[in-house]
This record gives structure tokens, sequence and C-alpha cells, in this order.
């Protein structure tokens, strides 16, 4: 029987922003979550606060459809280009 590691509760800023699917860039200007202090130095994002906020977002998401070009001109402004190339 082969025992799997958990998924760790806290994130170092690559993790958390790898978890929230963004460049750790986008990361650090758009998360408004502030990092726990391990031991009161080691900073760590608890993964249930980023659970929150991003179960938040969808709250500001409009009702009505949007234009194509709309949506990929707001995720570009957002920052959310790379994500996807990697930059």
């Amino acid at each position: 029987m082969t025992r799997r590691n958990p998924e760790p509760r806290l994130l170092t800023q690559g993790q958390a922003a790898a978890y929230c699917g963004v460049c750790a860039e986008v990361f650090k200007k758009a998360c408004p979550v502030p990092p726990v202090k391990v031991l009161d130095r080691i900073p760590r994002y608890d993964r249930h606060a980023l659970d929150r906020w991003i179960d938040s977002l969808d709250n500001l998401r409009p009702v009505a459809p949007v234009d194509a070009g709309d949506d990929l001109r707001a995720m570009w402004n957002a920052g959310q280009h790379g994500a996807r190339t990697g930059h």
C-alpha cells in the first residue's frame, strides 16, 4: 500500500500563485490574502483563505453575457495572460 503525501495547507508564494492559476507577479498584485507567519518569520499562504478569496470573485462576475473580445481584453488587463504563457 502506497501512502500519498497530503496537499500542504500552507503554501509558499509560488505555490499559492500556481494554486490560483496565475503567475507570481500577478498573484502579488491581485491577491488581497496576507500570508501567515510560521514561527513569526516564514510567510505562507493559507489554502483555505485563498479558497474564500477565489469564491468571492464569483460574485464580481457579470451576469449578462459579455462580448468574447471584452472577455479576452479583461483577462489581458488583469494579467492572466502570464499564467498561460509562463511570463
